[in-house]
C-alpha cells in the first residue's frame, strides 16, 4: 500500500469514528482496552511520520470526544504521549506544549517527547532546559532522553553542555550503551572534537555499522580525510560491511585527498556491494573522480548507471558541476543540453553550475537561453542565488545593462547581490557606477560589506586611480575588522600599486604575517609595472624560499618584470622551467609575454621563430604583440604577416591595422599608411577611441579623442593650444608620423592644472 493510499484508508477510518454517536461507542468499547489504545497509537504515529496535521486534529477531537482521554485517568498517558509527539512532528511545537500543560500525570517518555519536538522545531535551548527540568521533577533520563538532549547541544553548538550531558551518562546505567555513546561521539565529530569522539569510540564495548559511520563522517566533515579513508580500512577489517552513508562519507573525503588510487579502491568495495548504481552513492563516485582530475572515470560511472535516469537530477547536477569546477565549461553545457533533452528536473544546484560555465566561455548567449529557461519552466526565478549568478554571467560577459535589470527586479537582495552587481561594473569599466553602487548599499540599504565586497571596490579606486577613495575604503576595511583577510590584503596591494603609491602597497605587503599567493604576486606585479624589475625578481626569490608555490599569474608577472626591464636571458629561463620548477604549463598568456620579451629589445627573428615552434596554435593575442614590436622596430614585412594573422582571426580589431599603419608611416610609406586606414573604413573598422581619467575633488573626468562633450571644453582647448605655442617657442616639435594630433586625450591634463 503507497503512503497516498494509507492516508486515504487513515481519512476513512476517522470519518466512521466520528460518524458514529458517541454514545454507541462508549457502550460499545472499553476505553481502557490496549487493543484500542494499540489502534489509536498506530493512526497517530502514521499521522506524526506523515505530518498529517489535519488527521492528527480530527483524531484528537474525536478521542476527546469520546472520552478516551480525559483528566485524572492515569491510564491515558500514553495516548497524551502520542498526541504531543503527533504535533511535535507536524511542527506544531505551540500545540505539544498545550497538551504537555494539560497533562494529569508525565512520565519519562512524556518529557521526551517535548525534548525531541523543541529540538526537532530549532528550539534547540527550549529543548535543553525540558531536559534539565524533567529531573529537577525527579524523572530520570532514559536512553532516548539522552540521546534527544545530545542532539539539542548539537543544535546550540555547545560542547560544554555536551559534556555535562556526557558526565551524566557516565553515572548512569547507560554509560556503555551504544545507542547512547553513539550520539556522543556523533556529536563530539559535528562539534569538531574528533579526539573526544575517538576516546569515546574506544570506550565502548561494542560498535555497529552506525558507530563507525559517524567517525569516519566525522573524519570527513573536519577535513580529516586520510583519516576518514583509514578507519573505513579498519571498519572493512573488523568485520563491518560498508552501507551507503559509509562510501558517501569517505568518497567525500577521498576527493578532497584529491588520490585518485585510494577513490578506484573503495569504488570496487562499492561495486561488491552492488551499490555503484545507488543515486547517493553513484553521486559520491561521480563528485569523488571529478575533484581527483579523473572526468573519464566520472563520465563512465554517470553513463553506465544515470545518463538514461531522469527520475533524479542529482547525478546531473555532480557531473555538471565537476565539468564546471574543473575547467570543462564545454563538456558542462552538453551535460546540461542532453539533461534538458531528456526531461530531467533542473533546480538551482544546476543553474549555479551552468551559469558558471557560460562565465568561464564567457558564451552571453548560453547564460540567455538559461535565463530564459529559468523563467519559463522553474520557479527559480526569485532564488537569490540563481539571480546572483545571472548578474554574474551578464557582467563578466560584458552586458551590464542586463545585469542591471536582474538586480533591479530582485525582490530579496543579500551582500552577494550587491557585491556581484560591483563587481560586474568594475569588470565593464563604469567604476564610478561600482561605487555609487557601493555607497548606496552602505547608506540607503543598509547591508554590511564582506571582505569581497571591499576587494571589488578595490579594484574600481584602481582601475581609475582614485588613491583618496581607496585610502577612504582602506579604514572601512580596519574598522571592519577585516584588514587581515587574503582576499583583501591583495586588493589593497594592487591599489596602492596601480595609485602609484608603492611605498603604501609595500607597507600592507610588509604587515602581512604569511603572505599567499594573492599577495606577493600584487606586490610583484606592483614593481614590474613600475619598472623596478629586480625588485619584482628578488620578491619573487623571496617567495620561493617562503615555500608559496606560485601560480600562472605569478609566473606571467616574473616574465612580464623580464620583458619590461630588458632581462631576456631570465625570462626565457623562468618560461622554460615553470613546468618542471612550479607545476604550471604554459598558457596563451605567457607564450604571448615571450614574444613581447623578444620583440621589445629586436629579436624579431627568434620571436617568429618561438612563435612558430610553439606546441599550440598561436592566438590573435599572440600575433599582435608580435605586430607592435614590429612597429617599434620598423620591421614592415613581418608586420604584414603578424596583421594578416590577427585580421584573419578578428577581422573587426581596428588595432593591427593601426599598428600596421603606424609603422608604414613610421618607415615613410606615408601613402601606404594612409591607404590601410582607407580600407578600415572600407571595411567598417572603427579605432576604438583611446581615453584619459583625471580625478579632480572626488570627480572622475575622461577625456576620449575628439572629445567635445566636456562642459569646460572651449576653455580646455584654448589653454592646449596656449600650451602648444609656448612649447613651439621653446623648441620643441611634435612628432606628427604616427597621423593627426588630437587634443581631446590631452584635456585630463589641462583639468589637472587648471585646478591647481
Amino acid at each position: 500500500m503507497t503512503t497516498t493510499q494509507q492516508e486515504s484508508h487513515q481519512i476513512q477510518i476517522l470519518r466512521s469514528c466520528v460518524s458514529t454517536p458517541t454514545v454507541s461507542v462508549s457502550k460499545k468499547t472499553n476505553n481502557n482496552d490496549p487493543q484500542v489504545q494499540a489502534f489509536f497509537i498506530h493512526l497517530l504515529r502514521d499521522c506524526a511520520s506523515n505530518g498529517s496535521i489535519q488527521q492528527g486534529k480530527a483524531l484528537h477531537g474525536f478521542l476527546l470526544k469520546s472520552n478516551f482521554i480525559h483528566e485524572n485517568a492515569e491510564e491515558t498517558i500514553v495516548l497524551y504521549n502520542h498526541l504531543a509527539h503527533m504535533y511535535g512532528k507536524c511542527s506544531k511545537i505551540d500545540y505539544a506544549r498545550r497538551l504537555f500543560d494539560q497533562m494529569p500525570e508525565r512520565n519519562v517518555f512524556s518529557w521526551t517527547v517535548m525534548v525531541v519536538g523543541l529540538t526537532d522545531n530549532g528550539f534547540f535551548l527550549d529543548g535543553f532546559k525540558s531536559f534539565c527540568q524533567m529531573q529537577n521533577h525527579g524523572v530520570i533520563p532514559d536512553k532516548f532522553a539522552y540521546t534527544t538532549v545530545i542532539q539539542s547541544c548539537i543544535g546550540l553548538e555547545s560542547v560544554e553542555l555536551g559534556k555535562m550531558v556526557h558526565a551524566q551518562t557516565a553515572k548512569s546505567e547507560f554509560s556503555s550503551h551504544v545507542f547512547v555513546n553513539t550520539s556522543l561521539l556523533n556529536m563530539y565529530a559535528k562539534l569538531g572534537y574528533m579526539e573526544d569522539a575517538v576516546r569515546v569510540f574506544m570506550s565502548m564495548n561494542q560498535h555497529s555499522q552506525v558507530t563507525w559511520n559517524a567517525m569516519i563522517s566525522g573524519f570527513a566533515s573536519n577535513d580529516l580525510n586520510l583519516e576518514a579513508y583509514n578507519w573505513f580500512l579498519s571498519m572493512r577489517s573488523r568485520g563491518f560491511g560498508p552501507n551507503i552513508y559509509t562510501f558517501a562519507s569517505v568518497l567525500k573525503a577521498i576527493g578532497k585527498l584529491g588520490d585518485v588510487s585510494k577513490g578506484r579502491e573503495v569504488h570496487h568495495h562499492v561495486i561488491r556491494s552492488c551499490l555503484e548504481s545507488n543515486v547517493v552513492v553513484g553521486t559520491a563516485l561521480i563528485d569523488m573522480y571529478s575533484k581527483c582530475g579523473s572526468f573519464s572515470e566520472a563520465r563512465s560511472v554517470f553513463e553506465k548507471n544515470f545518463a538514461r535516469y531522469s527520475d533524479t537530477n542529482t547525478p546531473w547536477n555532480a557531473m555538471i558541476s565537476g565539468y564546471s569546477q574543473g575547467g570543462y565549461s564545454e563538456e558542462a553545457l552538453e551535460i546540461f543540453k542532453q539533461m534538458c533533452l531528456n526531461s530531467v528536473y533542473t533546480d538551482l544546484f544546476t543553474y549555479g553550475s551552468v551559469l558558471r560555465a557560460c562565465v568561464d566561455l564567457k558564451r552571453l548567449c548560453c547564460g540567455r537561453e538559461v535565463h530564459g529557461r529559468v523563467v519559463k519552466i522553474n520557479d527559480n526565478s526569485r532564488v537569490l542565488s540563481v539571480n546572483n549568478a545571472l548578474i554574474d554571467v551578464y557582467g563578466k560577459c560584458g552586458c551590464i545593462e542586463d545585469a542591471t535589470k536582474v538586480f533591479e527586479r530582485m525582490e530579496e537582495r543579500d551582500v552577494v547581490s550587491w557585491t556581484t552587481i560591483i563587481t560586474a561594473y568594475a569588470h565593464c569599466s563604469e567604476e564610478e557606477k561600482a561605487l555609487d553602487v557601493f555607497l548606496q548599499m552602505r547608506e540607503e540599504e543598509n547591508v554590511r560589506p564582506n571582505q569581497f565586497t571591499y576587494a571589488s571596490v578595490l579594484v574600481a579606486c584602481a582601475s581609475i586611480s582614485l588613491l583618496e577613495l581607496g585610502c577612504q575604503v582602506h579604514s572601512l576595511v580596519c574598522k571592519a575588522g577585516l584588514g587581515d583577510d587574503n582576499c583583501v590584503e591583495g586588493a589593497l596591494i594592487n591599489m596602492y600599486a596601480k595609485c602609484g603609491s608603492m611605498v603604501e602597497a609595500e607597507s600592507v605587503f610588509m604587515k602581512i604575517d604569511s603572505p599567499d599567493v594573492v599577495s606577493w604576486t600584487a606586490i610583484i606585479m606592483g614593481y614590474a609595472q613600475h619598472g623596478f624589475a629586480e625588485n619584482a625578481l628578488q620578491l619573487f626569490r623571496k617567495m620561493e624560499e617562503s615555500g608559496t608555490k606560485p601560480n600562472a599569474i605569478t609566473i606571467l608577472c616574473v616574465l612580464f618584470a623580464c620583458s619590461h626591464g630588458g632581462m631576456v636571458d631570465q625570462g626565457l629561463f623562468y618560461f622554460h622551467s615553470m613546468k618542471e620548477r612550479y607545476g604550471v604549463a604554459p598558457e596563451m598568456e605567457h607564450y604571448a609575454c615571450v614574444v613581447d620579451l623578444l620583440a621589445r629589445v629586436g629579436r624579431l627573428d627568434d620571436a617568429i621563430a618561438f612563435i612558430n615552434d610553439m606546441p599550440i596554435e598561436p592566438n590573435e593575442m599572440v600575433w599582435q604583440t608580435l605586430l607592435a614590436g614590429c612597429r617599434v622596430h620598423g620591421n614592415v614585412e613581418l608586420g604584414k604577416i603578424a596583421a594578416k594573422k590577427v585580421i584573419s582571426v578578428r577581422p573587426e580589431d581596428s588595432a593591427a591595422y593601426v599598428l600596421l599603419s603606424n609603422t608604414y608611416i613610421d618607415k615613410g610609406s606615408l601613402v601606404d599608411g594612409l591607404s590601410l586606414r582607407e580600407v578600415m573604413k572600407e571595411k567598417g573598422v572603427k579605432k576604438e577611441p583611446g581615453v584619459s581619467t583625471i580625478v579632480v575633488g572626488g570627480r572622475v573626468h575622461r577625456f576620449f579623442a575628439g572629445d567635445q562633450r566636456h562642459p569646460q571644453k572651449e576653455y580646455i582647448y584654448a589653454k592646449l593650444e596656449e600650451l602648444r605655442e609656448r612649447m613651439k617657442e621653446m623648441g620643441y616639435m611634435p612628432d606628427v608620423s604616427s597621423g593627426l594630433q588630437d587634443y581631446g586625450m590631452r584635456g585630463g591634463g589641462v583639468v589637472g592644472l587648471i585646478s591647481l
